[in-house]
């Protein structure tokens, strides 16, 4: 004779299913929020075929993307922590904001606001994000008040190094036939926003230095992306010695969409740069 199940164990049976499977799917969610601001000061030294300017000190934030409150606390946070390295120079090489209200750009104000105590020179490039805002001047003048410089396809001499912004090139501001002239210094510092199109770089240049990427955010165990914008297809995260040019394209700071990054931890790169 079939004994009869108990109605009381199934249900309690079914309650434990059910807890264990929410609790499965919100550890990637818990694990994804404590990862969005758990920066990441990585150091690494980068040997460059055509440099000389030996030792120099890159901190590289890229990708602040100040649109909430909390974005802008990040921001600031980690350019302090930049700051604390002493670099040579602090690069953000793109977007700032994703909007260009009166609101957005005050947490921009309050995300830079460090950056009046660096003593070191400031440079930034405009991203893909910074151009879908309707009044991109906003950004611009607010990047500039910040005591950072905004390159425009144009470079700037700093300690032996030429450093050369490169406009945007998803909205098609580039260009690069300025660094062709051949008056620079033999070490040349680029910034581009999207890492990609390090293919149109001249070859004088000796390091080319990227964000736009974000490590893909949302990644699998080890930093392998699920997805990544165009103009980070074939270069998402970390040091690319065999591209066109020299490359180092950082996960930085920020986020798009959900304010969420799994196993792709946000960077501050210090990269300190010596000759071959």
């Amino acid at each position: 004779m079939a004994r009869k199940s108990n109605p009381q164990t199934s249900r309690r049976d079914l309650l434990k299913w059910m807890a264990a499977g929410a609790a499965t799917s919100l550890l990637p969610f818990s694990l994804g929020k404590y990862s969005t601001s758990w920066i990441s000061v990585e150091h690494h030294e980068l040997l460059l075929p055509k440099w000389d300017a030996d030792g120099f000190r890159v901190a590289l934030l890229a990708d602040l993307h100040t649109n909430t409150p909390d974005a802008a606390d990040y921001a600031a946070t980690a350019i302090r922590l930049a700051i604390e390295q002493k670099p040579d120079l602090i690069a953000l090489p793109g977007d700032f904001l994703n909007l260009s209200d009166s609101k957005h750009v005050a947490y921009l104000e309050k995300g830079l606001e460090p950056l009046h105590e660096a003593k070191c020179p400031v440079v930034a490039t405009l991203g893909n994000h910074d151009y879908n805002c309707n009044k991109i001047s906003r950004i611009i003048s607010t990047v500039t008040n910040s005591s950072a410089e905004v390159l425009q396809n144009r470079a700037v001499e700093i300690r032996g190094v030429t450093v050369a912004g490169i406009d945007d090139a998803i909205a098609h501001k580039h260009r690069t036939d300025f660094l062709a002239d051949g008056s620079f210094s033999k070490s040349v510092l680029a910034l581009l926003h999207e890492p990609d199109f390090v293919e149109v770089m001249p070859g004088n240049v000796s390091l080319m230095l990227s964000g736009h990427s974000h490590g893909g955010q949302i990644c699998l165990p080890g930093g392998q992306p699920i997805h990544t914008p165009v103009g980070s297809w074939n270069y998402y995260s970390g040091y690319y010695p065999d591209a066109k040019v020299p490359l180092y394209v950082t996960r930085g700071i920020g986020t798009v969409g959900p304010r969420l990054r799994l196993f792709c931890r946000p960077e501050v790169s210090i990269l300190t740069l010596r000759g071959a």
